[in-house]
Order: structure tokens, then C-alpha cells, then sequence
């Protein structure tokens, strides 16, 4: 298997996917399945677009170590 090569000699760029695939042949459906069909496809994309800038907003956890020496650790309150 050969990896793709662009106009350089360099790898080429990745392609962005589509925004939407090609939409399905609903010819064959009546009015009202179509548009249902049509909104549910809609309501995905809106799901997909929401998904997509939380994943952007989200920020990486900073964690921090602490190394105690010759300490004991705090004591924990256990609620029962």
C-alpha cells in the first residue's frame, strides 16, 4: 500500500469531508415522508455541529503533583 502523493512529491493535504453527504434518493416518498425524513437529517447535523464546538470549547485539566515528604496525609472525613 502506497500513500498518496501531491503535486511536489510531498504527501498530499487531507480533504475535508463533506459538510452533508449526498442526499438520498426520496423520490419515491410521499410529501410528508420526505419531510420528515429532511428533518431528521437537519436535527443530526444541528447535533453534530453542537458536539463539535463543545469538543472545541473544552479545555485540557491541568494536574498537579504534590510530593510530601515525611508528611502524613490529611485525614479524610468519611460521611456514613
Amino acid at each position: 500500500m502506497s500513500a498518496s502523493v501531491g503535486p511536489h512529491g510531498g504527501p498530499r493535504p487531507p480533504t475535508a469531508p463533506p459538510s452533508m453527504p449526498e442526499l438520498p434518493d426520496l423520490s419515491h416518498l410521499t410529501e410528508e415522508e420526505r419531510e420528515i425524513i429532511m428533518a431528521v437529517m437537519v436535527r443530526q447535523k444541528e447535533e453534530e455541529e453542537k458536539e463539535e464546538a463543545m469538543l472545541k470549547e473544552e479545555k485540557p485539566i491541568k494536574a498537579k503533583t504534590v510530593l510530601l515528604l515525611g508528611k502524613k496525609p490529611p485525614a479524610q472525613n468519611d460521611i456514613r
